[in-house]
């Protein structure tokens, strides 16, 4: 996954592209990258249980050859997301959100909520018309003719 691409496309609106690259300007993804980006959700989601995976016996657990480093944060926990589906070249992910009883419990407080004034209405037997509950007042006017403009 081209996380750098992702974050280019969301600059605009909402993240700011600077924090995921190192003080130098450089776009890493090992020990050496920017907290924000190993911190980040799609870092996580991206690299999860990739620590644990040694695709050759030169290289150390959690290598990526496509930037040919070992991955910064090896030890990715989800709380709310499990895996779903990984394809056979992890190219494709899907994550599903973990059932309520598995997230962790919120203290709900009992809500105070102010009563509504009764409204009554000021019709009478003798007035049979309605009566409009904060009714716009207009000023009348003289109509301006085409000739006049």
């Amino acid at each position: 996954i081209n996380i750098c691409l992702i974050i280019f496309i969301f600059d605009v609106c909402f993240i700011q592209e600077s924090d995921y690259f190192t003080p130098q300007g450089e776009f890493r993804v090992d020990k050496a990258g920017s907290p924000t980006l190993l911190n980040c959700l799609m870092y996580k989601m991206s690299y999860y249980r990739f620590g644990e995976m040694q695709l050759d016996f030169r290289t150390p657990p959690g290598f990526d050859r496509t930037r040919n480093a070992e991955i910064g944060n090896k030890d990715i926990r989800l709380k709310h997301l499990e895996e779903a589906f990984t394809s056979e070249h992890w190219l494709v992910r899907i994550y599903r959100v973990k059932k309520q009883e598995n997230r962790q419990a919120l203290d709900h407080k009992l809500r105070n909520v102010a009563a509504k004034q009764k409204y009554t209405s000021k019709k009478t037997a003798k007035r049979k018309r309605g009566y409009v509950k904060n009714k716009l007042v207009l000023k009348k006017g003289k109509k301006l003719n085409k000739k006049s403009v």
